[in-house]
């Protein structure tokens, strides 16, 4: 018998649709770039990059070069 998956709880977050966009689409520049741009410290960034899968895909992307 197959166990349901449990649902992924993601903490409610200030950061808009569009700091999202320019994070996925930029997430390639430094973090220091990023601070300036983005009304963030660099642990919410590096939090947020977590979130939405981009520590992971970098990871990836890193493997198959």
């Amino acid at each position: 018998m197959k166990r349901p998956r449990k649902k992924t709880e993601y903490a409610a977050s200030n950061w808009t649709t569009e700091q999202d966009c320019y994070l996925i689409e930029h997430s390639s520049m430094s973090i220091e770039d990023l601070i300036v741009e983005l009304p963030y410290s660099e642990d919410e960034i590096m939090a947020r990059k977590e979130v939405l899968g981009l520590v992971r895909r970098a990871r990836q992307m890193r493997k198959g070069a």
